[in-house]
């Protein structure tokens, strides 16, 4: 990733890997199963254990490490060195021989290609640092068997809204009051004595050097432009959303439906007031089609 941007996103994270964790937490696997967040189980419920699956801009590779213990081929890259770093130590203590970790550069089309095809392709939380979200995409749609699926996890133009609020004010009025931004973090990750992970979480959400937000019909644009079958989104886009991740899992046809433009306005309406934790975060599921 060889711009201005880049280069700014690239130093950012080696001086501060996320998701930041201290090493000596993990002195086995159970340690890890019991660190994930829930949608991390969730995903791995919803992946069949022959599977295999890259994880796009890992960072210190929690979510690759977890889903590996059960899997024989789960890939982890990203471009930070420092994350990696920390990841190949996790690797190393845990022992996670089917884990593989590479350094790579989503917007460098002769590495995505290199590291061949997989089942299931994450990418959550990355393309919206890259300064181009559109052209990432597009380039780990190369990394997709046929009938493949994919997770894209971006920021939403609406929901971000009152994050950025608190940014400014975490700048301005309350700049020098940790009681305040210790209250606006634990909107997202509830928890703040874990301090290196409230650390992590200030640093990503309050201090990164670049953003963008887009739109649910965006994304599927971007879907529709590349043969990939719409899924479902998580929060979901149903109107009223009576469905249950946890039976059905994600990946699955869940009497969803395509969102038109009406609901998706809603939606994402809705999303200002009810995607505190989320940070305005949400993911699209799709399939490459046949």
């Amino acid at each position: 990733m060889a711009t201005e941007i880049g280069t700014k996103v690239q130093n950012f994270y080696n001086k501060t890997p996320f998701p930041d964790y201290e090493l000596d937490r993990f002195n086995k696997r159970e340690d890890l199963i019991n660190a994930v967040y829930p949608f991390a189980k969730l995903l791995d419920r919803s992946i069949p254990e022959n599977a295999s699956i890259i994880d796009v801009g890992t960072g210190t590779g929690q979510l690759s490490a977890f889903l590996s213990l059960r899997r024989k081929k789960v890939y982890g890259i990203d471009f930070s060195d420092s994350s990696l770093d920390k990841a190949k130590k996790l690797k190393k203590k845990l022992n996670l021989k089917t884990w593989n970790l590479e350094k790579i550069d989503i917007l460098d089309s002769e590495q995505i290609e290199k590291l061949g095809k997989f089942d299931y392709v994450l990418c959550l939380g990355v393309l919206h640092h890259t300064g181009n979200a559109y052209g990432g995409f597009k380039n780990i749609l190369k990394l997709l068997n046929p009938q493949g699926k994919i997770a894209v996890g971006l920021y939403n133009n609406f929901g971000r809204i009152p994050l950025k609020v608190r940014i400014t004010l975490a700048k301005t009025i309350f700049k020098n009051n940790q009681k305040i931004k210790d209250s606006f973090i634990k909107m997202q990750i509830g928890d703040v004595e874990d301090k290196e992970r409230a650390r992590g979480w200030w640093n990503d959400q309050y201090l990164h050097p670049h953003e963008t937000t887009h739109s649910i019909g965006e994304v599927l644009n971007w879907f529709k432009k590349n043969d990939i079958e719409y899924i479902e989104t998580v929060p979901s886009t149903k109107i009223f959303d009576q469905s249950n991740l946890e039976i059905a899992g994600v990946w699955n046809k869940c009497d969803v439906g395509y969102p038109n433009f009406l609901v998706r306005a809603g939606k994402q309406l809705m999303w200002i007031l009810n995607n505190q934790r989320e940070g305005g975060y949400w993911i699209t599921f799709g399939k490459l089609k046949n």
